[in-house]
């Protein structure tokens, strides 16, 4: 453009029109250019000579250039949003965790090194250790950070986060491990889209566009493990403070309210000593305006409902038998119809694929002038409203599945749980999650008596 305005270019010649750009706007303006610097423009193919004067036909065919790249643009993410229905990866690097198979890569596989530290934070959250506490515990280890990882595997990975920590490990590094559903084996694509053909801007896309395969590939944390975890991310824990032993949380927090105004309990501790007390939160903030403390020593809190869990447990093994029938019955009998659902779920895939090969077909004979276009868009409306039905179809055949999924993995949580824990001495982080949804506590009476009210998970 520089020498055409410099008036060193008096002809331009291009095989066809589209060659000069594709977008109705900037080749208008392209074309305005060469008029005012008498540049002649010749499209040999398009048989367009500016020499000749003005030619129509040259603007109808800007506006069929762009709507070939716009239909272009359309086919090409519909092939790439149909292979990530069928659960093959096309990002450029796994998670953390993860590595593509040799074999296929668009499938990904564990990686052991790095999966052994994976289990190693959900095992140390799920035993009472914050982020913080995470972060150090691996700092000292030695261990490197996901993205200096994948760099000594020699992959050319590069992100803004190196820069911002110098390679330490971050809390929010860890909550993003702790959060990611990869782990369970669940396959997540289309996060993000661009906002426009014609730009390179990327967006975060809403979260009903993603693409969410599940059981995709193999697992590195259960999924009991992992639901665990993103309730206890949502009680939104502080990290334990110095008094804490070994930076842990403490079983119950979170989780004690007061039973009057319904705010957390928080914990105080007394100078010179290692007592520790729970009040209200509220009356803490409002110096007891709002609410009175509520006051309980911890260790007390923890042995009466450690006794009370004791009880709740006893009562619940005694009916195991009961139990056992439940789920023996449940599972079996949900189990045959998520093959059922499942089998449904791939032929559905399967018959899209056709549709969107189809579709594919359509275009490539419409640009090649083997279909008119009457034809053409009769054609494609019906590809595109039997697409639209098997889309809807397998929605709703995934709603059916996971609704099983679910009603079976309940009945054989509580047979699983009552298990685990026929025998304890000491109340655990995680056996207070999986026992205890919150405790309220009431305020003491004349004879300093005081309410302990235990709400059971089951």
């Amino acid at each position: 453009m520089d020498e055409i305005r410099a008036g060193n270019v008096a002809t331009v010649i291009v095989k066809d029109q589209s060659r000069i750009g594709r977008d109705v706007v900037e080749v208008g303006l392209l074309k305005r250019t060469f008029d005012e610097y008498n540049v002649r423009f010749i499209a040999a193919n398009d048989n367009l000579d500016t020499a000749n004067g003005f030619d129509i036909m040259s603007i109808f065919r800007d506006v069929i250039n762009e709507w070939y790249v716009e239909d272009l643009s359309d086919n090409i993410k519909s092939v790439y949003r149909s292979k990530m229905r069928q659960g093959q990866f096309l990002g450029s690097f796994a998670v953390y965790g993860y590595q593509k198979d040799k074999a296929d890569k668009h499938k990904l596989v564990i990686d052991e090194d790095a999966a052994e530290v994976v289990r190693e934070i959900f095992q140390l959250y799920l035993s009472g250790y914050g982020t913080k506490s995470i972060c150090l515990h691996l700092q000292e280890k030695g261990i490197l950070v996901p993205s200096q990882y994948k760099k000594s595997k020699g992959l050319n990975y590069k992100t803004p986060y190196d820069d911002r920590y110098n390679g330490m490990w971050s809390q929010s590094t860890v909550k993003r491990i702790l959060s990611n559903e990869s782990y369970i084996g669940t396959l997540i694509q289309g996060r993000e889209k661009k906002i426009s053909y014609k730009s390179k801007k990327v967006v975060l896309a809403p979260k009903e566009e993603w693409v969410v395969i599940k059981d995709n590939h193999e697992p590195i944390i259960s999924k009991e493990d992992f639901y665990k975890v993103q309730e206890l991310l949502k009680m939104n824990r502080k990290n334990p403070k110095k008094t804490a032993p070994m930076g842990k949380f403490y079983p119950l927090a979170g989780k004690v309210k007061c039973k009057d105004c319904g705010s957390t309990m928080v914990r105080s501790g007394t100078k010179g000593t290692n007592a520790n007390y729970l009040r209200c939160r509220l009356a803490s903030k409002s110096a007891s305006r709002e609410c009175t403390n509520h006051n309980i020593k911890y260790s007390l809190l923890e042995e009466r409902i450690l006794a009370t869990l004791q009880e709740h447990v006893n009562d619940m093994i005694d009916n195991q038998p009961q139990l056992d029938d439940i789920a023996a019955q449940l599972v079996p009998m949900e189990g045959g119809r998520k093959k059922e659902l499942e089998a449904s779920i791939k032929k559905l895939y399967q018959e899209q694929e056709k549709l969107n090969t189809g579709l594919r077909n359509c275009y490539i004979d419409k640009y090649s002038s083997e279909m008119d276009e009457d034809m053409f868009l009769r054609i494609k409306e019906e590809y595109s409203r039997k697409i639209k039905s098997i889309n809807q179809e397998i929605e709703i055949t995934e709603g059916k599945l996971s609704v099983y999924c679910s009603n079976s993995q309940i009945s054989q949580a509580a047979h699983d749980i009552l298990k685990k824990y026929s025998t304890f001495t000491e109340l655990t982080n995680e056996m207070a999650y999986d026992f205890i949804d919150f405790v309220e506590i009431g305020e003491k009476n004349e004879a300093g008596e005081q309410d302990v009210i235990i709400h059971w998970n089951f």
